[in-house]
């Protein structure tokens, strides 16, 4: 009966040792191979301190315009006249469309035509409140003019324009002058060209290389 126990295949143990459900030597390859691929990345770059290295004006000029880097030129910003698109009939927005067209044909030196929001300036209509308030004299009428200077104040701190502005590159300051008057003419009613001081030039290439930021009253 012993012998037939021994030989029996279900009572016959096993001599192997199993394998542990957690092997050390998997963890520290893994460990090895993590510390090694940190040894192999590239270190980061330093950034560039200065905005001025990285943006392609050099100065502007007493014009107004402004003097690229090396010798890619001269640029300006004009402003487009936008207009509403939903008032007019079908005959002039066909033609306001068949103007621009030709203007894109026939122009050939290099322009960029951007879009912007700007904070709504409401100096002049709250300069205007302010000073019927202090000329009133009526309690009910004060009332209703505190609340439109409410309404204003909203529209200047949370509300913005979206306007358009037309880039133009020349090699000189007088080609320059010579591609704005040939914009002006080739535009024409269909988007008038209107000229920005310097402080609004200033304002618009700091928001073009800092859209998240939010410029300050202007005057």
């Amino acid at each position: 009966m012993k012998n037939k126990k021994k030989n029996n295949p279900f009572f016959k143990e096993n001599s192997s040792e199993k394998m542990a459900l957690f092997d050390e030597r998997k963890t520290t390859d893994k460990n090895n191979k993590q510390k090694r691929s940190k040894v192999k990345k590239k270190k980061r770059e330093v950034a560039i301190p200065s905005i001025a290295e990285i943006i392609p004006i050099q100065d502007m000029t007493k014009e107004g315009s402004f003097q690229l880097k090396g010798d890619e030129g001269y640029m300006d910003v004009v402003q487009l006249q936008s207009k509403d698109i939903y008032s007019p009939s079908t005959q002039e927005t066909e033609y306001d469309i068949m103007k621009m067209a030709k203007f894109l044909q026939s122009y050939t030196p290099d322009i960029k035509i951007v879009s912007m929001n700007f904070p709504v300036n409401m100096k002049k209509q709250l300069d205007a409140i302010n000073y019927k308030i202090a000329q009133n004299k009526a309690p009910l009428y004060e009332r209703f003019l505190i609340r439109k200077r409410e309404e204003l104040q909203f529209l200047e701190t949370y509300r913005t324009n979206r306007e358009f502005y037309l880039f133009i590159y020349a090699t000189s300051p007088k080609q320059l002058a010579e591609y704005r008057n040939n914009c002006r003419r080739y535009l024409g009613r269909v988007a008038p060209i209107m000229e920005l001081t310097d402080e609004k030039k200033l304002d618009l290439l700091y928001k073009l290389y800092n859209q998240n930021s939010k410029l300050e009253k202007r005057g």
